[in-house]
């Protein structure tokens, strides 16, 4: 089941738990996603089947989309309400604040430190085993590019924000910090995933649905990749290769090639990716084989 499918990731579930069981429902062999939520989060999550495991370092998720909910006036351990509520400010009144002015400050390069609770790796171990055990984490601090902050509405102590940021920011940390910059603590209290590169929410499948036996729509591989569709002769030549080779595809199809990254398909079957070089001109000058389902 070579399948790209967009779920909105239920509240309360892990990714890999969603994950896992989508693999089970389809018959899969393996099954793998390209950016986890946390439990709390909903949204978003990119699960591929099979041999488009082998396009997920190829994938542009470089920019993602979130519709944050911040409360403020406490502070819990996972910077967010799952988690242990260690402070709460005293009552405060936020309706003067020009959180326009607020927000348009982490606009840009946003230098931070990472919750304690992540899937960050200290000396191979993730920081949330440390956090979990009341271990002491002391994270070095990230640097992200926040692109843009959105007001969708502003309560007495709740905002809401949509944000998008690059790839492996923390929202969480960037409402811990919101909070601390208009001198108050904060928490997310919800937390959605619009986007992530070309996947989006309005794209996405009900992840129970599907459970319960309603057909998913698969994501195209055309809407990642330019296809190139090649006959039984140049797959031959092509199967001859060795994975990560460098060869001339131009020369050896008889095709121009444009695009950095290339799918070549045969009777409708992806059999590889190519990642293609150019000199300074944009002129073609090899490209790298990475085989689908080949074995080298």
């Amino acid at each position: 089941m070579n399948k790209i499918i967009i779920v909105d990731k239920p509240y309360g579930l892990t990714s890999s738990y969603v994950v896992n069981k989508l693999k089970k429902y389809f018959g899969a062999s393996k099954a793998g996603h390209s950016g986890t939520l946390d439990p709390l989060a909903t949204g978003v999550l990119v699960v591929y089947f099979d041999d488009m495991t082998k396009i997920i370092p190829f994938t542009d998720e470089s920019i993602k989309k979130y519709e944050v909910k911040i409360l403020f006036g406490i502070e819990t351990d996972t910077l967010d309400i799952s988690g242990e509520i260690l402070r709460i400010s005293k009552v405060k009144d936020y309706s003067d604040i020009d959180f326009l002015d607020v927000v348009t400050n982490f606009i840009g390069d946003y230098n931070y430190t990472p919750p304690s609770f992540s899937a960050i790796k200290i000396k191979g171990v993730r920081s949330y085993k440390y956090a979990r055990q009341g271990r002491s984490v002391d994270l070095p601090k990230r640097k992200s590019i926040i692109k843009d902050i959105k007001i969708v509405n502003n309560g007495t102590s709740v905002i809401t924000l949509i944000v998008e940021s690059s790839k492996g920011t923390y929202i969480r940390a960037l409402a811990r910090d919101i909070g601390s910059y208009i001198g108050s603590f904060s928490t997310v209290s919800k937390l959605e995933r619009l986007g992530t590169g070309r996947f989006k929410i309005g794209d996405s499948n009900n992840y129970y649905s599907i459970l319960d036996g309603k057909e998913p729509s698969f994501f195209p591989l055309n809407k990642l990749f330019p296809l190139i569709e090649i006959d039984d002769n140049n797959a031959e030549k092509i199967l001859k290769q060795r994975n990560y080779k460098m060869v001339d595809l131009q020369e050896l199809i008889g095709r121009k090639i444009e695009d950095q990254f290339v799918v070549m398909v045969n009777n409708d079957i992806p059999l590889l990716i190519t990642t293609n070089k150019f000199d300074n001109n944009k002129k073609y000058i090899c490209s790298e084989i990475k085989f689908f389902s080949k074995k080298n």
